[in-house]
């Protein structure tokens, strides 16, 4: 009996979390909590005459510690927001935006940092410029060499000079490790630099892609050739505790600003981010009826199961569509110019129906939810 009170006790304590409001009415002068005010308790004290067990927590704790201007939900605390997922985020995959390539791990910067340096120690290429704090990696200069070159990496390096009749000068490569998208995903981004062409690459250089490869033949090979090397190991768990502040500045926020107003923010270049927003929708379902990228405006058609997983009416009617409504609504979806703010230029974007901002705010928000996690 006394096992069956220490089990029953937890379960009744991981599960408050699981609730999207939890009233607590302790008499009639006291105001009511939901999950918004609820705060972690002391662990769970057994008594001394009782036998001490292992205890799990069976549901997950809702994650509040992002809501942003929680004064702008007077009537009842906000949903946590639904989760989406995209068919190909368990892959490495090579991105491509003109003639600027990287690439997307499922990993987050902690465990793709040690492998980016263990795939260039594999080829014998020291590093140099170890920057884990800012993601920066430099390649020591490579030299030219008359005989075939025995790593990867030389190889193609080799491959690209012959190929661009390139004679002279000595080559290295700038690598830049960053938090992707999505919270589970590293950016890398390199480019091929040598001391006989174009500019000199400043020192303190942090993001490289700000300049353009010298040979962007090699700049896409290497790319690949590490893309592979990290999908073979993408099980592989070692964890960088100096990588660590790789992935603090996430490159999306979502939240409502001081008119209440919910609004995306993309810490892209404005050309970055008009791409990253169409992938997004056609990867969610949305129809894009018309697009004009350089107003950053997007008119959409959002079918309902696109927010509602094509399941039925129920936790989900509040969110977006009424409770029983069928086939799709029409939004435009318009993004700002670069604005300045504390953690660099962003890219907001706001969702519109009629030429105005939608009324809704619960509405606009689950539709930006959906361009934030279906973006790559």
């Amino acid at each position: 009996m006394k096992k069956i009170t220490v089990v029953l006790s937890a379960l009744c304590l991981s599960a408050c979390g699981f609730l999207p409001s939890v009233p607590f009415v302790g008499g009639s002068d006291k105001p009511e909590e939901t999950y918004v005010d609820l705060r972690a308790q002391p662990p769970l004290q057994v008594p001394a005459d009782m036998q001490a067990i292992d205890l799990e927590q069976v549901v997950p704790d809702l994650d509040t510690s992002t809501l942003q201007n929680a004064s702008y939900y007077p009537d009842k605390p906000p949903l946590p927001d639904a989760l989406y997922s995209a068919d190909n985020r368990d892959e490495v995959r090579m991105q491509r935006l003109g003639d600027r390539n990287w690439l997307v791990i499922p990993e987050p910067p902690t465990t793709a940092w040690p492998k980016m340096k263990q795939f260039f120690a594999d080829n014998g290429v020291v590093l140099v410029d170890d920057r884990p704090d800012s993601g920066r990696l430099n390649t020591a200069w490579l030299e030219s060499a008359e005989r075939p070159a025995r790593d990867v990496v030389r190889t193609l390096l080799n491959t690209a000079r012959e190929e661009a009749g390139l004679s002279s000068g000595q080559d290295r490569f700038l690598i830049r490790v960053e938090q992707g998208l999505q919270p589970a995903s590293t950016e890398v981004h390199l480019r091929h630099d040598n001391d006989s062409l174009g500019d000199e690459v400043p020192a303190d250089l942090v993001r490289v892609q700000a300049v353009k490869s010298d040979l962007l033949a090699a700049e896409k090979a290497l790319l690949q050739q590490i893309g592979a090397f990290v999908a073979a190991r993408v099980s592989e768990s070692t964890v960088s505790k100096v990588a660590l502040q790789i992935g603090s500045q996430p490159k999306t926020e979502l939240m409502r600003n001081d008119d209440g107003i919910p609004e995306l923010s993309f810490y892209l270049d404005k050309a970055r981010a008009v791409a990253s927003v169409t992938q997004s929708l056609n990867n969610a379902g949305v129809l894009i009826n018309d697009q004009d990228s350089d107003a950053g405006r997007f008119d959409i058609t959002i079918p309902r199961e696109v927010l509602t997983g094509g399941k039925g009416d129920g936790l989900f009617c509040r969110m977006t569509f009424s409770c029983g409504s069928r086939g799709t609504r029409d939004y435009t979806l318009l993004m700002s110019e670069p604005v300045a703010t504390q953690r660099g230029e962003a890219i907001k974007i706001y969702v519109l129906q009629n030429g105005q901002l939608v009324a809704d705010a619960d509405q606009a928000q689950e539709i930006l939810v959906v361009i934030r996690e279906f973006a790559t």
